[in-house]
């Protein structure tokens, strides 16, 4: 497979984009509750992939219009009130890190439910990833050493059961959805579950709160994650499979985190040594899981 310096460039965008998304959604939180950040990131994504929509739902049978609504919900709704849920509680670069967590938990329900095989490094890689996981929830980031806290257990455990969603919805998508286009297992959903989120999103009365003059930078904040980190990042991670390989963009997982980081340091998250070994640790487990 030969890989241009386009596609890197592609990666890196991809990287970047996503990884961005955790410091996007701590901003938005400065005007808005959780809920209303994730309905406006969600009502924001479907605008975009209701155009894709359209070209689309006329070839759905009854059986993918169910599959595709539960891989939305599983895959978009709740993960998207999880990680908001989250931003209000937990620095955004811990976010960035333990949502690394995807492809152990997406090898983990495939052992479980799909009967993958599974050998032993796989086993190492996801035990691995999981102790990095438990450094990163129970040790205290403003410490200098090892410092074991229970601050940030639950807002933690919401991103890492986001990330066990996630794992879900990717074997549901491979073993009862592979015959549909990647677009269609990626637009359709976004945009069913938008049709919830803005009803849910008028419910908390967001439209008051966002028409407000000191909340436009968090609105822009909000429109920047569902329009390029919800949707339009979907679509070129498509087209990125679909040029090199699956494996080769799933390199994608290993800058995420980087990126998290990176905006943590720069907005002065705590974020000590150990901290960085609990990443690495996820990073190394993800490597001997693929």
């Amino acid at each position: 497979m030969k890989i241009d310096f386009k596609t890197v460039l592609v990666i890196l965008f991809l990287g970047f984009v996503w990884g961005s998304a955790f410091i996007l959604m701590k901003i938005g939180i400065t005007a808005f509750t959780p809920v209303q950040l994730a309905s406006l990131r969600l009502v924001f994504a479907g605008s975009v992939a209701i155009f894709f929509f359209v070209g689309i739902y006329k070839k759905l049978k009854t059986a993918d219009w169910l599959l595709l609504a539960l891989s939305g919900t599983i895959g978009n709704l709740i993960p998207a009130y999880l990680f908001a849920m989250a931003a209000k509680e937990i620095p955004s670069s811990l976010s960035g890190a333990l949502n690394a967590l995807t492809p152990l938990s997406t090898l983990v329900f495939g052992v479980i439910v799909f009967k993958v095989d599974i050998k032993i490094k796989h086993i190492i890689g996801i035990s691995m990833g999981l102790l990095g996981a438990l450094i990163l929830i129970f040790t205290n980031p403003k410490a200098s050493g090892l410092s074991f806290h229970v601050d940030y257990v639950m807002p933690c455990m919401k991103v890492v059961l986001a990330a066990v969603l996630y794992g879900i919805n990717v074997n549901i998508i491979k073993s009862k959805l592979s015959h549909l286009t990647a677009y269609a297992n990626s637009m359709v959903p976004l945009t069913l579950v938008a049709v919830p989120a803005l009803f849910i999103g008028m419910s908390q009365h967001t439209y008051s709160v966002a028409i407000e003059p000191s909340a436009l930078k968090p609105l822009l904040a909000v429109f920047v994650l569902g329009v390029f980190g919800s949707a339009i990042s979907l679509i070129v991670f498509n087209r990125l499979v679909k040029k090199s390989s699956a494996l080769f963009a799933s390199s994608v997982t290993y800058l995420i985190p980087l990126v998290a980081y990176g905006w943590g340091l720069y907005f002065g998250e705590s974020i000590g040594w150990v901290q960085f070994l609990g990443m690495v640790m996820i990073m190394a487990g993800i490597t001997l899981s693929r």
